[in-house]
């Protein structure tokens, strides 16, 4: 490979190459960026620029009439190009890797060779199955691209989202609305996205069922409610029987008749056996009938729930 440092012409019209859209976001640094001078690759027929394209945008802008160049007047192969501006661009985001593997499969290079050559340099296993899902990353709304690169999420976790990959818009909204997180996100569309699987319905009729699709255009001042109230949709979706259990229990003691200074508490989740009792007596008759009504069968029924 052959790099020559040159003076670029902004006059005339701006010629560059897919790659030329890297990096994806870099507004925080983009004082950094103008200081590294342009990537530019010399084609058969003419000056492309594959890298920094937004400092040729703000010179032309700016009205100067030439902008210093890396040049790449020679290339052995587009493999070697892409591992040349994988270093011009390090550290790379998530984001950049995904519209790195976009461009690379554009010029050509063929997925095998993608995943063998480039991902390695781009720290992601050589796996060509992992060209699709990063390829997936692309298709996100904007405003979860940002909070993929807000958060600094891994592959792994962004993929998640596939499970709801044709409602994305509606997960949008669920964050925005509800200010819930990212885990918390992950775990609702994980939960619909294998109930509507066992279901054999579609991932929005399941959330639909659930009550949970209308929750996305919901606003919360106070976002405990919204999980409180997700928690509760969730279980009792995949836990009919749980819900159940807990529906008999509350039966049982209203008919158990305790007096009101007695409270009984229970794991609703029903993992750990046994209840809490605890009471309130101010003299010995209050205390006989407290224990009489719970030494009472109304009462021991409680037992066949739990």
């Amino acid at each position: 490979m052959k790099i020559t440092v040159k003076e670029l012409t902004t006059i005339g019209p701006t010629i560059h190459s897919s790659l030329a859209a890297l990096p994806f976001k870099r507004e925080e640094t983009q004082h950094k960026l103008l200081m590294k001078p342009i990537l530019a690759y010399q084609s058969p027929s003419c000056i492309k620029i594959v890298g920094n394209i937004h400092h040729f945008l703000a010179s032309q802008e700016a009205g100067e009439p030439t902008v210093p160049v890396y040049l790449i007047q020679e290339s052995e192969s587009t493999l070697e190009l892409l591992q040349l501006i994988i270093e011009y661009y390090a550290p790379m985001n998530l984001m950049d890797k995904a519209l790195l593997t976009q461009a690379a499969l554009e010029l050509g290079v063929p997925r095998s060779m993608l995943a063998e050559k480039i991902f390695p340099q781009m720290e992601l296993a050589p796996r060509e199955k992992l060209i699709d899902q990063i390829l997936f990353l692309l298709k996100l709304p904007g405003a979860l691209q940002t909070f993929i690169l807000d958060k600094d999420l891994s592959l792994k976790r962004v993929l998640i989202f596939q499970r709801a990959g044709d409602h994305l818009d509606w997960v949008t909204r669920f964050i925005a609305n509800l200010k819930i997180g990212i885990n918390m996100t992950a775990e609702i569309i994980q939960n619909v996205w294998e109930m509507a699987k066992k279901d054999d319905v579609s991932f929005k009729s399941k959330a639909e069922e659930m009550g949970l699709w209308e929750m996305a255009d919901q606003e919360y001042e106070d976002t405990r409610i919204a999980v409180m109230e997700i928690r509760e949709k969730i279980n009792k979706a995949r836990f009919p029987s749980l819900s159940k259990a807990g529906v008999d229990l509350s039966e049982t003691l209203d008919a158990a008749h305790l007096p009101d200074g007695v409270k009984i508490k229970w794991d609703p989740y029903f993992e750990r056996q046994g209840v809490d009792v605890a009471f309130h007596a101010k003299n010995d008759e209050e205390l006989d009938q407290i224990l009489t009504k719970l030494a009472a069968s109304p009462f021991k029924n409680i037992f066949k729930h739990i």
